[in-house]
């Protein structure tokens, strides 16, 4: 029996592929309207409109991003005036993020786009495929975690 198989037929491939297409869409999707927001950083607000006054290590955490990147990304944010960190009271090594009011008013103007994306992107799939794929796909993650 032979074992070979071709990288274009892997799991990982077609993973990678589909998400690398995913960050694209988004990143063209709010380039064409005007934001320059990365894809990355979208996570970020996205987590901070669910719940501001979060750590940078806890951002890491529900971003799935290390610390220099994390860094780096909040750094960009403060930047355009999107966030902005205040000490943590209860811990002085720790900040705090926080939304600035422009990134608060982000929400009405990039989760449309967001969503409308998602839409065209699952246009052609039931609600049962999307669910059963984000089923097997959380199962190979804990799969993984259990390597």
């Amino acid at each position: 029996m032979n074992d070979y198989y071709h990288l274009q037929d892997s799991l990982g491939f077609f993973i990678y592929r589909t998400a690398l297409a995913l960050k694209s869409a988004l990143q063209r999707c709010f380039k064409e309207n005007g934001y320059e927001i990365t894809p990355e950083q979208w996570g970020i607000i996205r987590h901070l409109w669910e719940e501001e006054g979060l750590s940078q290590r806890e951002i890491g955490e529900k971003a799935s991003k290390d610390k220099p990147n994390i860094t780096r990304m909040l750094d960009a944010l403060e930047k355009k005036r999107i966030i902005f960190r205040q000490p943590d009271p209860r811990d002085r090594r720790k900040f705090c993020i926080y939304l600035t009011k422009e990134g608060k008013q982000l929400h009405e103007r990039l989760f449309p786009l967001a969503q409308n994306l998602r839409q065209r992107v699952t246009q052609n799939l039931a609600q049962q495929e999307i669910d059963l794929l984000k089923d097997t796909l959380n199962k190979i993650c804990q799969n993984i975690g259990n390597l």
